[in-house]
């Protein structure tokens, strides 16, 4: 997906989102407001086990290449896990992998089946900010099913945390790379109960250091900067009083992650939270240096002042090797040893 297709469906998504007080289409039936515990008493998915059956689906943009599928499937049956595929990972709908409606009815329809344990996603793209409204979370709330995604995920992660306290995954999609790392980070958060999140030591990871030190504990929220953004001003943006944010992003100019950094200072984000873990930045360099701050410049200028702990070049997001980091857990950071560790498992 090109960058600026990409900056365009955000910008469709915004806009569409002005007319969230219209009925929703096809019967769907969303639950928005304070219907629900909006990030009350946090509540923990079950546990993956061998056996369990896990739904593959369409979210986001539509799958061109069906061996990103069949490559999935192969991973989670190796691990001894069950599958049921949904419709929408072979649906196109434009650039969706189906309509709206298709997508929303088919996660809540997997977050009713009592047989299926967590939702897994084929691909990011844009495309969940779109449904949001049309969710079940009552269901969600009850069902307590593992959610799992990245990127345009971010989304409905931190919108289902907002909206019923369940703790969601920020961890790897279909198309991602599922070697060993991130393989193993997965199954330690959402099998094991695994609580500490280590530095890994590989090359690509020389920038991951404090950039300004001190401990935090709090909350986990955050995904993808600019879907992330996209939620400011919705009722599906979570309170940021207290928490850790965790932010990535890719393939965007340092002018672009300025402004969406400068969106989150001016709404206040900053004088809340507690402390802050910077991912990689995936090739977020400007096409015209000489002409440009860098990135990590433009990063310390919207910083400026602020005296909470910072980890940067953190495993997060667009990258080969990733942590499945839960959203809502209670952690601790610690900048010094660019170390995060739960104050319990992720999941019962």
């Amino acid at each position: 997906m090109s960058n600026s297709a990409r900056r365009n469906f955000i910008k469709s998504g915004l806009a569409l989102s002005a007319f969230s007080i219209l009925p929703p289409f096809f019967g769907a039936k969303p639950v928005i407001g304070k219907l629900l515990n909006e990030q009350g008493t946090p509540t923990y998915p079950a546990r993956l086990v061998k056996g369990d059956t896990i739904a593959i689906m369409g979210m986001a943009g539509a799958m061109r290449d069906p061996k990103i599928l069949s490559g999935f499937i192969q991973i989670m049956e190796q691990q001894g896990f069950k599958v049921s595929v949904g419709q929408t990972v072979n649906k196109t709908f434009g650039y969706l992998s189906g309509s709206d409606e298709d997508r929303a009815n088919e996660f809540n329809d997997f977050v009713s089946n009592p047989l299926i344990k967590a939702i897994l996603f084929v691909k990011g793209g844009w495309g969940c900010g779109r449904v949001l409204d049309k969710i079940d979370y009552e269901q969600q709330k009850k069902k307590k099913k593992i959610i799992l995604g990245f990127s345009d995920m971010t989304s409905l992660l931190n919108a289902i945390y907002q909206k019923t306290g369940l703790i969601t995954f920020h961890g790897p999609v279909g198309n991602s790379s599922w070697e060993r790392f991130s393989l193993n980070s997965f199954l330690d958060v959402v099998c094991r109960g695994g609580v500490s999140f280590q530095k890994p030591e590989f090359p690509q990871l020389q920038l991951f250091s404090a950039w300004q030190s001190g401990e935090a504990t709090g909350e986990l929220i955050g995904g993808n900067l600019t879907v992330f953004c996209s939620l400011l001003g919705t009722p599906y943006w979570p309170s940021c009083a207290g928490k850790i944010l965790f932010l990535e992003e890719t393939h965007e100019e340092p002018y672009r992650i300025d402004r969406m950094l400068n969106s989150l200072r001016l709404a206040g984000v900053f004088d809340e939270i507690s402390g802050i873990i910077f991912g990689q930045f995936n090739d977020c360099n400007a096409e015209k240096p000489l002409e440009s701050f860098s990135l990590e410049e433009v990063v310390r200028h919207q910083l400026k002042g602020y005296s909470f702990p910072v980890i940067w070049g953190a495993p997060i997001g667009h990258v080969k090797d990733k942590w499945t980091l839960p959203i809502g857990m209670q952690v601790t950071m610690n900048a010094e040893e660019t170390s995060l560790k739960l104050m319990r498992s992720a999941v019962s």
